[in-house]
């Protein structure tokens, strides 16, 4: 397994209520743990069908040094995902990103990086992350059975509540050492929250309902950039909101999906049949 797939491993809006919802009739002081936590999260982040689940998020990339943080470039990320409850409660989803920098001031897509750490002109490489199926559980997503990957940890939750409104916390942390003595170690550290109404999460009724997303990580210098020997690592910041269908992705984040990865953005389902099939001849 190479670099890029066990990043891949590790990784991770004008929205629509399901048909025929009805009103919630669960409490706020319903207790939030457990499954009934991780059920709540799917419905809001997700979906108790196989319906396309798009996480569309925008923000910017920040260099840090010696605590200092300087924006370098936006991102507009696509998160496409298909989710299947299991007999155990948990949840396998077929998953693909497609992430894009961008320009500060025009916000088009970046294609050169003007290096202020180097002097030099990088050329841009954006992001795709899968296609690949990834296990949720009550305790997250569970870890990717790789000898390289060590000291992995995710976690879901714990809820906060006030009033109508739910915010649940995820993360993923863990450390890649790589075979190779002279390798550095990449440490990944990645955390979402999302917010949605509690009376929608608590409503078994509901298959899928809205929500807002919080996006926060670390890592390593980007490698396209050539900073290994410099001090310092990036911290990207987004936020955003799920999606049901591709018509409610904005232009901008369009434009940039057909010009780097037309086949993927043309029909993310598609794109994610063989990783849907795996899961249904497993399940």
């Amino acid at each position: 397994m190479n670099r890029r797939q066990i990043l891949q491993a590790l990784a991770g809006t004008g929205l629509a209520h399901a048909a025929n919802v009805v009103n919630a009739t669960a409490t706020p002081k319903q207790n939030l743990t457990g499954n009934n936590l991780l059920d709540a999260y799917v419905r809001l982040s997700g979906s108790f069908d196989d319906r396309l689940i798009i996480w569309w998020m925008d923000g910017k990339q920040y260099a840090v040094v010696n605590g200092k943080s300087q924006a370098l470039f936006g991102m507009k990320v696509g998160m496409f995902h298909r989710f299947f409850q299991q007999t155990d409660g948990s949840f396998k989803i077929a998953f693909f990103e497609l992430t894009y920098f961008t320009d500060l001031d025009s916000g088009l897509l970046l294609k050169e990086f003007n290096n202020p750490f180097t002097g030099k002109i990088n050329q841009v490489r954006h992001t795709r992350l899968g296609p690949e199926v990834r296990l949720l559980t009550k305790n997250g997503l569970s870890s990717p059975d790789n000898p390289m990957v060590q000291q992995y940890s995710s976690s879901l939750g714990p809820a906060r509540i006030i009033n109508n409104q739910v915010w649940v916390p995820t993360s993923v942390e863990g450390i890649i050492k790589f075979p190779k003595p002279t390798a550095p170690e990449i440490l990944l550290s990645i955390y979402t929250t999302i917010n949605g109404n509690l009376s929608d999460a608590l409503d078994s009724k509901i298959i899928s309902a809205p929500c807002s997303l919080a996006f926060s990580n670390t890592q390593p210098w980007i490698p396209w950039m050539g900073l290994e020997d410099q001090p310092g690592h990036m911290m990207g910041v987004a936020n955003g909101c799920k999606m049901e269908s591709m018509e409610e992705l904005p232009a901008d984040y369009l434009a940039c999906a057909r010009e780097v990865h037309p086949r993927y953005i043309s029909d993310p389902i598609a794109a994610l049949s063989k990783q849907t099939l795996l899961i249904k001849e497993n399940t």
